[in-house]
């Protein structure tokens, strides 16, 4: 139903599941995952903006990247509070903190800009619409299911993601689906309070977020600064795909 792919050329470790940070200068770069991913989507984004000299810290969101219990056991609510609290963490500590986000990490991004107005954002194939027609569905669905197995899986040959395959991608899981159109909707409501310089990155190839979700942004938003980046060749997951490098480069590019 909505799903975050992991780029086959990435080398996984099972580290790479968890929280990464990255110490570098003092201004600090918060990232956040899609929708099921975890920070291992977001490790080339991550590592080359540290060597750029950024302090990189990618949270992983409650229920993400372990198994499908801790999956459905987390809300939209535990992923807006991970990314309040780790941006207001690193504004102790930091000069300045820019935010990235990529798909459902770009909703939670717009929540967050619209209530504490960071300098700089990144939205890479933000979801604040899908190309899913039953994401719609799913507070309906999800009264008579709690999961739905997916006729399109991806194979992996290595142990971690095997598990995680099993676990966790093999199904489609409508509260969850729930959740995501529920934060989809209160982004909307606020993107009219969003300030911030602003990039938006989306591709011609995502089959998961459609184009048009950079004109239903820059509408909408009340930043002075609206950049936008269309990519022709990536998938959903921008940020780790063929055009990860030219990606990398423009969010580098941007945050100067």
């Amino acid at each position: 139903m909505f799903l975050d792919n992991i780029s086959k050329d990435t080398e996984i470790l099972c580290s790479d599941f968890n929280s990464i940070f990255l110490k570098g200068s003092d201004i600090a770069v918060l990232i956040i995952h899609g929708f099921t991913g975890s920070p291992h989507n977001m490790q080339y984004i991550g590592k080359r903006l540290n060597k750029a000299g950024y302090t990189v810290y990618i949270p992983r969101l409650p229920g993400h990247g372990t198994n499908s219990t801790d999956f459905l056991n987390s809300t939209w609510r535990d992923w807006l509070r991970q990314v309040v609290d780790s941006y207001i963490e690193l504004k102790t500590t930091y000069k300045k903190v820019y935010v990235l986000g990529l798909s459902m990490g770009g909703v939670l991004t717009l929540l967050l800009a619209s209530q504490f107005t960071p300098e700089k954002i990144v939205l890479a194939a933000p979801a604040i619409e899908a190309t899913d027609w039953r994401l719609k569905l799913t507070p309906i669905i999800k009264l008579f299911t709690k999961k739905i197995k997916r006729k399109k899986r991806e194979v992996y040959n290595d142990d971690c993601l095997k598990k995680l395959t099993k676990e966790y991608w093999t199904y489609n899981f409508p509260s969850k689906g729930a959740d995501l159109y529920k934060l989809q909707k209160l982004a909307k409501k606020r993107m009219n309070k969003v300030k911030s310089d602003t990039l938006i990155i989306v591709s011609k190839k995502d089959n998961t977020v459609p184009l048009k979700v950079k004109d239903i942004i820059k509408n909408n938003i009340n930043s002075d600064i609206v950049k936008t980046i269309i990519l022709e060749e990536s998938g959903h997951v921008v940020v780790d795909d063929v055009e990860k490098e030219v990606v990398a480069n423009e969010v580098i590019k941007f945050f100067i």
